[in-house]
């Protein structure tokens, strides 16, 4: 009794301590670059405040057919700009839990619950997602990335948990109805997140058909239908081709060293891990299930491939699209290091089971270190942006039109770079850049200049 109480404290500690941590930093992290667009309520392609549901729903048109497809990311990050920040800063904190949660239990599937694999997914996804803060705290990229995984995440645990069933759940079919709305939802989301997304249920329709040889319902069917409707919504966009045309399109060779170079820095500690367990189930193939969880983790590790070098088909490849490649390869290692074989060896070992605690600790420790890091230079960005507000308004109320403003500058000697600014442009000297014009237009004056 007392074992297990001590285990369910310390799964509420863990999680009370990352949860304060996220929304701590999501809470210092003020509005930046694209937020601006958002914040001002104008609709878009016009100059007329939004104030009812039909302008959202206009200027969501006028978005699909100008700029393109990613309407999604559009509605949310709309809503969350009438939000107060520190209401934001919650929800989203819990957008967070809940994709680290999606992805906890599609890697455990049947199997026992394990601190080991839930802080691992943290710890990993910490270290290897490039520009972390722009995907996870800046309002226009959590928009954009992590919120747009969740239905996707849905999806792919409903196919991981029919695979854990051999197909006895989802019986009914008015199932179908919940599935193909949720993949309509999650086909609509990000091109190589959704694209990604399709390739891992596909290779899981493969396999049950041919591996567990199970019937597939009409549900499971629906949700790739749905799931196929809204990648086409998604890709056939009008605006797509306008977004091309104004976007520097880099050489098809440049871009495949490109995103050589970043499986290697993003994903190599992933495949590392992967190759490791992946040799121990070749090696034990006759325990019961390897096989299949061997399949299942390459089906995430093909989708992982798939979502990184469909970038080849984009003008460019933005390190924060990597942040779905990350996960689905958290995927693939999480599912082979959740089987009951592992849990058996960690249990039979005691210097495994110690290394491991070792390891994971230390590496977890050094992440709340990272993560404070963090939470001081995000701050740091919330001053410098406040002082800098506080002299527009002021400059503006004298009557001057045309104001000259400092441009935020990293002066926090230690950075983790996992801030919502790492990667992101502030205000340029030339009072025309984008940036520039959304303040000057923000603050309604005529130009700010960066200096």
């Amino acid at each position: 009794m007392k074992k297990n109480f001590d285990k369910r404290v310390l799964w509420v500690g863990t999680i009370a301590i990352l949860f304060v941590c996220v929304f701590l930093i999501n809470y210092v992290t003020p509005y930046l670059a694209d937020d601006y667009r958002y914040i001002p309520h104008v609709a878009f392609g016009g100059t007329a405040k939004i104030t009812s549901l039909k302008d959202v729903i206009n200027s969501a048109v006028w978005f699909y057919r100008n700029m393109g497809g990613r309407v999604e990311g559009f509605l949310f990050a709309t809503c969350f700009s009438y939000l107060p920040s520190y209401v934001f800063d919650f929800i989203n904190t819990i957008a967070y839990f809940l994709v680290t949660g999606l992805v906890y239990f599609i890697c455990k599937g049947t199997n026992k619950h394990s601190l080991f694999l839930y802080l691992g997914i943290h710890i990993l996804l910490w270290f290897c997602v490039p520009d972390y803060g722009q995907v996870m705290f800046w309002m226009c990229g959590s928009a954009n990335y992590l919120w747009t995984s969740i239905p996707v995440l849905g999806m792919v645990y409903i196919y991981r948990r029919y695979a854990c069933f051999s197909g006895d759940t989802m019986k009914s079919p008015l199932w179908g109805v919940l599935t193909v709305i949720l993949g309509v939802a999650a086909g609509w989301g990000m091109e190589n997140i959704s694209a990604g997304m399709l390739v891992i249920l596909t290779l899981y329709l493969l396999y049950f058909r041919f591996a567990l040889k199970i019937k597939i319902r009409i549900p499971i069917i629906c949700g790739y239908a749905g799931s196929l409707m809204g990648f086409a919504f998604l890709v056939l966009a009008p605006g797509n081709q306008a977004r091309m045309d104004i976007s520097e399109n880099l050489s098809l060779l440049f871009k495949f060293f490109v995103i050589d170079y970043y499986w290697v820095c993003f994903v190599g500690v992933l495949c590392i891990l992967w190759l490791v367990l992946f040799r121990q189930y070749t090696h034990n193939m006759q325990e019961a299930g390897m096989k299949e969880m061997r399949l299942e983790s390459g089906i995430y590790a093909s989708g992982s491939l798939l979502s990184a070098y469909c970038m080849l088909a984009a003008p460019t490849s933005p390190e924060r699209t990597w942040f779905i490649v990350c996960v689905y390869a958290v995927c693939a290692v999480g599912t082979l290091f959740s089987h009951e074989y592992i849990s058996e060896r960690i249990r039979s070992s005691q210097n495994v089971r110690k290394s491991l605690v070792i390891v994971v600790t230390g590496a977890f420790l050094i992440m709340l270190v990272s993560m404070a890091d963090t939470m001081i230079y995000s701050y740091e960005i919330t001053v410098q942006t406040q002082e800098r507000e506080a002299y527009i308004l002021e400059q503006r109320a004298q009557g001057n039109r045309d104001i000259a403003v400092p441009i935020i500058t990293h002066k926090y000697p230690l950075r983790s770079h996992h801030d919502a600014l790492t990667g992101l442009s502030d205000i340029q000297e030339d009072s025309s850049y984008w940036i520039n014009t959304a303040l000057a237009d923000y603050y309604g004056v005529d130009t700010i200049t960066g200096q």
